[in-house]
């Protein structure tokens, strides 16, 4: 699929609002002066990380047969180093984070100023989203003079910083002084974004960071990393890179591993996964052929590579009878791993505690759809974070009545069909637990519904796919005389629905999906005690487009 100046667009959005996320943590730490920041600010380096090589991989393909100098070429570069100015700022903020965490929280003499001068530096993001949706040049030169203004603050930091040198132990005074210098760096480098906005109004290669880990792992494989190829595969939201590893004088391509590297814990949980379900069916998922840890944060994996393709790509490739085949391969599987996993221990997986985590998230993507209540005619329409609420409360009785092994992180590109075996495969396994089922059920149908095909038959396939998910769920719930299913899947749709609007900047769809969401919590703050045990999934209003 051709990559347009609108996927340029969107990344860069999402971009904005992960640094966003890094700026409010940096916030509260001068407020809380936390040490638990650090793990925080350390988890979401990731996905910025992907969003940046994303928008380097999009930006290659618009200019690739494009004349350098004309007007196109050069917004289109002036993107890519906006991209990578706010990949460094992010790594501006995990340094100063870095540079300010003490085994023993302290407070510096400059915290307050700090403060303030992480939320400018938050004001002057949004100024930037704003102005992708204005004027470049114009939010450019205005983002020019703040920063003037803001690097007089550093100043003023580090002459109090300096002035209380004699109140402080060496270690804090360095560490006060090494982390505010961390956000002039970034006061910096806001200079050249507001450098590249201004170019953009006037207007790929697999690179994986750790070399030596690379060769150290794929030496399993018995041969020289300079026989090998690898090619990236994949670029997740937690900011793992992926790859598969080929011989480069085989003609046929055989992917011979695929290879994970990434934060230490999600490589760690990753491998628990893998060894949770080969325990429950060797076959299901694929072995890892090597672990290590190249350093104290990161993690690398050398796994089985799984043949076949993802349900996403039999979904978008129109694929009916494969994916009818993959269907009935994937009901039969979960069947049987739901029945040799069966627990008599009840879960409750609260699915509102899990929406209004990720809301903020949402909302910040989207903040027209997430607003207080409104009141039309007389009819006053409970505002979201209010049904939200209202749902949590009554959610508390829905019990699953047994717990199961799930995947947890249920989407259709982690789940292989391989047509020649008629088997599913299970891939990304990090989030893996005994849980309710239900938990999996919802993800997978809004991850249907949310690939971005909008009509025609494609959409009609996917419409049809995700009705036959909730009737195999409805069957094995009444087998097992679950009978808080329907609720609970009515909640975990909405949850999903709700939450998974933060990955879609299509407007249409997102809207779509965001008064699936209010829709199914309305229906549900509305029941009564003797409807509950009566209420059915609308599914024809969910999934009929």
């Amino acid at each position: 699929m051709p990559t347009s100046a609108s996927a340029v667009q969107e990344n860069l959005h999402f971009l904005l609002n992960e640094i966003e996320n890094h700026c409010q943590l940096a916030e509260l730490f001068y407020s809380s002066h936390s040490p638990d920041l650090l793990l925080r600010m350390r988890s979401r380096r990731g996905y910025v990380q992907t969003l940046r090589e994303k928008m380097e991989k999009e930006c290659a393909q618009l200019i690739e047969r494009r004349k350098p100098g004309t007007a196109f070429y050069m917004r289109v570069e002036a993107f890519r180093s906006l991209a990578h100015v706010l990949d460094s700022i992010s790594n501006d903020f995990l340094n100063c984070l870095e540079e300010a965490t003490l085994p023993q929280a302290y407070q510096a003499p400059a915290s307050t100023l700090c403060h303030e001068l992480v939320r400018r530096i938050q004001r002057s993001i949004r100024l930037v989203k704003l102005g992708m949706e204005k004027s470049h040049r114009r939010t450019g030169i205005k983002l020019g003079r703040r920063v003037q203004s803001m690097l007089s603050a550093y100043e003023e930091i580090q002459q109090v910083t300096l002035a209380a040198k004699n109140t402080l132990s060496d270690e804090q005074l360095r560490a006060a002084l090494l982390a505010s210098y961390c956000l002039k760096n970034i006061i910096s480098r806001l200079a050249m974004v507001g450098e590249a906005l201004i170019k953009a109004d006037l207007g790929q290669v697999v690179s994986l960071q750790n070399y030596d880990h690379l060769r150290a792992t794929a030496s399993s494989l018995n041969y020289s990393l300079s026989d090998l190829k690898v090619r990236r595969l994949a670029l997740t939201r937690s900011g793992s890179a992926i790859a598969t590893i080929s011989h480069k004088k085989k003609l046929d391509g055989e992917v011979l591993a695929v290879y994970k590297e990434g934060d230490q814990e999600k490589i760690a949980e990753e491998v628990q996964g893998v060894k949770q379900w080969r325990d429950v069916d060797p076959k299901l998922a694929p072995d890892v052929l090597s672990h290590s840890q190249p350093s104290k944060d990161t993690s690398a994996l050398l796994i089985e590579h799984m043949p076949g393709k993802t349900l996403e790509a039999l979904l978008l490739g129109e694929k009916n009878r494969s994916v009818a085949a993959a269907l009935k391969a994937l009901f039969d599987t979960l069947k049987n791993i739901w029945e040799k996993t069966h627990t008599n221990e009840s879960c409750n997986p609260k699915f509102m505690r899990q929406l209004a985590k990720r809301l903020p998230d949402s909302s910040k993507v989207h903040p027209k759809f997430f607003t207080e209540e409104h009141n039309l005619c007389g009819y006053v329409s409970a505002s979201f974070d209010d049904l939200v609420a209202q749902v949590e409360k009554l959610e508390t009785s829905w019990k699953a009545p047994f717990s199961v092994l799930i995947h947890g992180d249920f989407n259709v590109d982690n789940l292989i069909y391989d047509d020649a075996a008629q088997r599913i495969y299970f891939i990304d396994l990090h989030r893996s637990s005994y849980f309710d089922y239900v938990q999996d059920i919802s993800v997978l149908m809004v991850s249907i519904y949310r690939l971005q095909v909008l009509s025609g038959s494609t959409r009609a396939l996917m419409m049809d796919s995700a009705k036959e998910i909730y009737l195999f769920a409805q069957r094995f719930a009444k087998r097992h005389d679950d009978k808080y299913f329907e609720l609970r899947l009515a909640a975990g749709l909405a949850r999903s629905f709700a939450t998974s609007t933060r990955f879609i900047f299509d407007k249409k769809l997102a809207s779509r999906m965001h008064l699936r969401a209010r829709y199914l919590l309305e229906r549900l703050a509305a029941l009564s005690p003797d409807e509950e045990l009566t209420f059915k999934i609308p599914l024809k209003e969910l999934y009929f487009e």
